[in-house]
């Protein structure tokens, strides 16, 4: 698309105006240009005004295969073609099934089932309550096991229990109400 800079700055007020940034001071946003991402090729993002950018982050590990890979992109044309989301409370669909299959016979032995996630924070929200609801489930139930280790430093996301088992210093500082504890421990490195 060629650069419009009235759009550009039409889309700028818009996002003053419209968005709430996560994890950004909205003050010192709004005193600067917004970098307005409107395509992805590759590693690369591209904004309205023309510039290149690497997404050094796969827009937060969500695309780590990069932007509009082939295969990818025409097996998300084909499912929408079909349908776009259904979920599994008590269905199933096809693409589900068939990509839990192939985890399976990828994963090591043992590991019998897949449970899919939106997002790496739901995916800690989930093994949290998998976690617990194991021990409840155990025949006699052993409980209450409800203690959690984590690693200072860590970042499993900004949910609240990602928060409380990861070790973000600012997160527990500003939402540390919310949390539950958690034992530290301090993280393997060398």
């Amino acid at each position: 698309m060629k650069p419009n800079r009235h759009r550009t700055r039409r889309l700028a007020d818009w996002d003053r105006e419209f968005l709430w940034h996560p994890f950004t001071q909205m003050q010192e946003w709004e005193q600067e240009d917004p970098v307005i991402i409107e395509r992805g090729q590759g590693a690369y993002l591209f904004d309205t005004t023309g510039r290149k950018f690497l997404d050094g982050v796969s827009s937060l590990w969500v695309n780590v295969h990069g932007h509009r890979h082939p295969t990818l992109d025409r097996a998300v044309r084909t499912q929408l073609e079909r349908i776009a989301h259904t979920t599994l409370l008590g269905l199933s669909s096809p693409p589900a099934i068939e990509l839990a299959r192939e985890l399976i016979r990828l994963a090591p032995p043992g590991l019998t089932r897949v449970f899919y996630s939106d997002d790496g924070s739901t995916a800690v929200e989930v093994a949290l309550k998998m976690a617990v609801q194991y021990w409840q489930q155990r025949d006699p139930p052993v409980g209450p096991k409800r203690t959690f280790v984590h690693l200072q430093l860590a970042y499993h996301g900004d949910t609240v229990g990602s928060m409380s088992v990861g070790g973000v210093e600012l997160f527990h500082e500003r939402f540390g109400a919310l949390c539950f504890p958690t034992l530290a421990v301090d993280p393997p490195y060398c």
